[in-house]
């Protein structure tokens, strides 16, 4: 540790011992209220407290979201010299997404001043170092202070509640210096709609008295839990996706308001104690930097508060900071010192853990604010470190984009200017400067998107536009030993993420950032309109090339115009089309076809090209037998149990949300006696178990009911989960199997055991124990997220959009699938050989050699209908947009009946 961080941690362990050890001494145990963990401080009797505004003390019950948000308001009114709110967004469902910006009067009369200030030290391009000296000197740092992301993680946004009160109407000498040098910011509740089913499911299960048994109704939540989001997504994991407008309005809001530090409180297991920053093995190599010894000073601060409590803790296991989606690694990929808080959860107002005691609600509340609390005087009582680990940050990224091999990112080659813009936009919304190309520049053609690397937010650009990192050799090689005896491994998360990969977007590095007129700056929410081209005599053509395509085929099936497919490539007026492409002609339509297809291509992003003939220069004519009559089909996606709820819920997401095309969600076992004949296609998502779990919901005459479903013309697309249930021997709607784990099956003939299962003879020296202790059967280990190559069958029409005949996918999970046989189906996409299988991410050396050429999208015939099986879940987390396109494919792209 450097001489000046000792020297610094001394006097913050000093600090701290005196003040918490002062409040031990005045008997304040966690028993008389969370606040008595605190430092002592006379608070402002007109400030309003939680007992007043809502009846209860702090910690004795869990507040609903509307609870939450009307102490914030209260509590802003009854302290407007110290705290102001700021409504920041609203949540799927309309609520309100809320901040409480806590400060000293003094620095809230300049909170705007603030802001600028802030500013223009986080963008070191034009700061002279002079006047950046001048800031760190003058402004305070931001905390913030971010709670409950996940819905059922509750107790966080009661501690953000009882800090921000101690904050507003404290006066000890601790609250003194957190106002003077600070801002403090609380975020109470992330996630309202997850919250406010977690409460109402907790509250319908309680009795008259909580319950501290955890296998009790209170404790335990139904389909789909609070975790989630409206949309059942992780928000936690949202964070560069921006899926959700929960997570686009916090970006955008923490792009406003510069946190210097940012804290998440999360909860886990009953029994897990808490947990704190430092966080464990992997980091991300472009999160290191000062911020390594600054959240080094914050978890030996934190140590120091829980140490004279006696309250357990833990940190560097477990949780770390690889993934750049969390509430801690996106707002350190800005500058800021990002942690994740983790605190055993109660899952109510009370349970009991293993040894008996009890683990209460109070406690959650009590823990979380302690850590919130100490971060805030950790901060202050180094603020200018604080906000020069910020600044430097930022300085970093500046030249590294400015000296590095790469300068600047060019996305799309000109092809699909729609999905390349798109992506710009998405950076947009994080504050990476991106510029549209409206005139041709060495090496950037027109629809194309440049991101030039030296700039403030150039490291969290690099990180969402490489191929991606290393966890580090050492890591990597620990995790193939741990396999190698059977144990877990320490992935926490998935270890790829290349949004130019998951999108099918091209993206090259430019030594050379292009310059001069025709960069026109991208900005959040700013989508290039599509266009209408030629009058389209005889019909206009939609290239199917990306998602702008999907939604308008969505929107011209609204508005009732009709469509057909081209099931083969072909050349009109000098310009190729490939199989997929939308024809909408003029014979069958009504009049006003091209201003309708106007407004369709400006709101959808797509583009039409008017065919002034229907006869082809190579490949089909217009007219041809293989272009076929489109129908919008009636969706139908398996819901509820035993669907994972993300997996449920990206699926109904990227219909509704994605495409704009309406879909119905079933209840799984209402497919078991519902009208099956209402609908054309019938979505089963992953599910947590394997072939099983739809059949035990369903039961024998559902499954029975689907399979003649199916068969009188219905199509079925099975995901992951839901595609190894319609391999089940009782199913029969899939003609492949699920794979053990290479080299655990019946290798060996049990008839003939190999000398290795057994014990050596007398002077025997071939005795083999690795063979020996390998299981009989065992799963294939999981690839934890890791970005593999899919080759694709360029005669099918499943493989619509992807001329290159390839789509890199995201595999999470341990399903291996056996390719069909080719008098049962076709195998549409399969993995990649050895040479080309892993595009990104870490996969161990056993999945490297099982993998290759193994099926990842099948595709069966049953008699009228057919089944569409998917190994992994083609909208995870809403990142994958190129595996998007072939759901619509699956589902838009079905046979005639």
């Amino acid at each position: 540790m450097p001489v000046a961080l000792q020297r610094g941690w001394v006097m913050v362990a000093r600090k701290l011992a005196l003040a918490f050890a002062a409040a031990v001494i005045a008997g304040m145990a966690v028993a008389g209220g969370p606040l008595d963990v605190l430092p002592p401080a006379a608070h402002e009797p007109g400030v309003a407290t939680v007992d007043e505004v809502l009846g209860f003390a702090s910690g004795q019950q869990i507040t609903d979201p509307e609870q939450v948000v009307t102490y914030a308001r209260a509590l802003a009114a009854s302290a407007p010299s110290r705290v102001r709110l700021i409504e920041y967004g609203r949540s799927r469902e309309g609520r309100p997404l809320v901040l409480l910006v806590i400060a000293s009067p003094e620095n809230l009369a300049r909170w705007d001043g603030v802001q600028a200030g802030l500013a223009e030290l986080g963008d070191p391009r034009s700061l002279a170092p002079a006047k950046a000296a001048k800031l760190i000197r003058d402004l305070p740092a931001v905390v913030w202070i971010q709670c409950s992301v996940h819905g059922d993680e509750v107790s966080g946004a009661d501690a953000g509640l009882a800090l921000a009160y101690h904050l507003a109407s404290g006066s000890g000498p601790e609250v003194g210096r957190i106002l003077a040098n600070t801002v403090v910011i609380v975020d109470p509740v992330e996630n309202p709609d997850g919250r406010a089913r977690f409460v109402a499911s907790n509250r319908q299960a309680s009795g008259p008295a909580p319950d501290p048994e955890p296998a009790s109704a209170e404790h335990v939540q139904p389909w789909p839990g609070g975790r989630v989001s409206h949309d059942l997504f992780d928000l936690n994991r949202d964070w560069f996706a921006l899926s959700e407008p929960e997570s686009a309005a916090r970006v955008a809001a923490m792009l406003r308001y510069h946190p210097i530090v940012a804290a998440d409180l999360h909860e886990m297991g009953a029994e897990m104690g808490y947990y704190f920053a430092p966080p464990a093995v992997p980091r991300h190599p472009l999160l290191e930097g000062e911020a390594d010894a600054l959240l080094d000073l914050l978890g030996r601060g934190n140590a120091a508060a829980f140490d004279a409590h006696g309250f357990r803790y833990w940190t560097r296991e477990v949780f770390d900071a690889f993934y750049p989606g969390y509430g801690d690694s996106w707002p350190g990929l800005t500058g800021a010192v990002g942690m994740t808080f983790e605190q055993a959860s109660s899952r109510g107002l009370v349970t009991r853990l293993k040894d008996g005691s009890e683990l209460t609600y109070a406690d959650c509340v009590a823990h979380h604010l302690l850590a919130a609390f100490t971060t805030c005087l950790t901060t202050a009582d180094n603020r200018e470190r604080f906000l020069h680990g910020w600044f430097a940050f930022r300085q970093t990224a500046v030249a590294e984009g400015e000296r590095g091999p790469a300068r600047a990112y060019v996305l799309g080659d000109g092809a699909d200017a729609a999905a390349a813009g798109e992506l710009g936009e998405l950076l947009a919304q994080q504050g990476i400067e991106a510029f549209r190309v409206t005139a041709a520049k060495p090496g950037a053609p027109v629809g194309s998107v440049v991101v030039p690397l030296a700039q403030p937010l150039g490291r969290l650009a690099r990180i969402l536009l490489d191929r991606g990192a290393s966890m580090g050799k050492a890591f990597e090689q620990e995790q193939t030993r741990r396999d190698a005896k059977r144990l877990p491994d320490e992935v926490y998360d998935i270890t790829a993420w290349s949004l130019p990969l998951l999108w099918n977007v091209p993206a090259k590095t430019l030594q050379a950032v292009p310059q001069g007129t025709g960069l026109e700056r991208v900005k959040p929410g700013d989508r290039r309109p599509g266009t209408v081209t030629g009058e389209g005599r005889v019909a206009f053509l939609l290239p199917w090339t990306g998602e702008a395509a999907v939604r308008a085929l969505a929107e011209l099936w609204r508005q009732g115009v009709k469509a057909a497919v081209a099931g083969k490539a072909f050349t009109v007026e000098g310009r190729a089309f490939g199989p997929g492409t939308v024809i909408v002609r003029r014979a069958g339509n009504e009049a006003g076809l091209r201003r309708r297809l106007e407004a369709v291509a400006h709101t959808t992003g797509a583009d039409f090209v008017g065919a002034e003939t229907g006869y082809a220069e190579r490949g089909i004519d217009l007219g041809s037998t293989s272009v076929v009559a489109l129908k919008a089909p009636r969706v139908a996606v398996a819901w509820d149990a035993p669907t994972s709820a993300l997996s449920a819920g990206g699926l109904r997401w990227a219909f509704e949300r994605a495409f704009h095309y309406p879909v119905s969600a079933v209840r799984t076992a209402t497919l078991a006696h519902a009208d099956l004949s209402r609908f054309d296609v019938i979505v089963l998502p992953d599910s947590w178990e394997r072939e099983g779990s739809y059949a035990g919901v369903l039961g024998e005459e559902g499954v029975k009911r689907l399979v003649a479903w199916v068969d009188e013309g219905g199509t079925v697309v099975g995901v992951g989960g839901g595609a190894a249930f319609l391999t089940g021997e009782k199913v029969g709607l899939l003609a492949s199997k699920l794979e053990k784990r290479l080299g655990s099956e019946a290798v060996r003939e049990k008839a003939k055991p190999d000398k290795g299962d057994q014990a050596p003879a007398d002077g025997d020296r071939t005795f083999n124990y690795d063979n020996a202790v390998k299981p009989a059967e065992e799963e294939p280990p999981l690839v934890p997220g890791a970005i593999l190559r899919v080759e694709l069958d360029p005669d099918n029409l499943l493989s619509a959009g992807f001329p290159g005949g390839q789509v890199d996918v995201l595999v999470d999970s341990r399903r291996v699938f056996t390719p069909l046989k080719l008098d049962r189906g076709s195998n549409v996409g399969v993995y990649a050989g050895p040479e080309d299988l892993v595009q990104a991410g870490f996969v161990l050396p056993v999945s490297r050699d099982q993998l290759p050429h193994k099926a990842f999208l099948m595709a069966e015939p049953r008699q009228r209908g057919r089944v569409v099986a998917f190994a992994e879940d083609p909208v995870s987390r809403g990142l994958t947009r190129a595996e998007m396109l072939i759901l619509a494919n699956a589902v838009f792209f079905r046979p005639e009946r």
